[in-house]
């Protein structure tokens, strides 16, 4: 009996140099790697503003930094991991469940607020980008983990279908 009729004969997996033998790809682990990492700084980086901004008595760093550079951060975050998407949709997923977390306990938190002082800080925040800016965040986030991987694939093969209808159009 030779080794490809033996039933207890153990399946030997070919190893490349581009794969690990956990069949991980490295370039993917890579990216997972920087995209948690800096997902993970950005907290550092607003304890930092926190203390510059007490250092200069003023609250204006860490306020700029959490209300406008938070949503420009994710967004920032975001693209670069649309860019490299295949290796980088476990990142997505814990991305957009940590914007619903946030923006659950943020929107309580206004709710509440909100109750006790009344809603005229509604209007005010509704003429801020940076608040629409969150807005989009958090339905694109629920859209982005309601919507099944399967229709993402059929979506990103149609916009590159249309890119290219595009593309070649104004070549023309």
């Amino acid at each position: 009996m030779n080794n490809q009729e033996d039933p207890m004969r153990t399946a030997v997996r070919q190893v490349h140099q581009w794969t690990t033998p956990d069949s991980g790809n490295p370039r993917r682990r890579k990216i997972e790697k920087w995209l948690f990492g800096a997902m993970f700084l950005w907290p550092v980086i607003l304890l930092a503003c926190d203390v510059v901004a007490k250092g200069m008595h003023s609250e204006s760093p860490y306020y700029m930094a959490a209300y406008i550079g938070s949503p420009l951060y994710a967004a920032m975050l975001i693209v670069t991991a649309l860019c490299e998407y295949p290796a980088s949709r476990r990142f997505l997923q814990w991305l957009a469940g940590i914007i619903l977390v946030i923006a659950t306990y943020w929107g309580v938190a206004y709710y509440f607020d909100s109750l006790q002082h009344g809603w005229k800080w509604v209007e005010s925040a509704t003429k801020s980008p940076v608040v629409w800016l969150d807005g989009v965040l958090v339905v694109l986030s629920i859209i982005y983990l309601a919507v099944p991987q399967k229709a993402w694939v059929w979506l990103g093969n149609r916009v590159k279908l249309l890119w290219k209808r595009v593309r070649h159009g104004r070549s023309t």
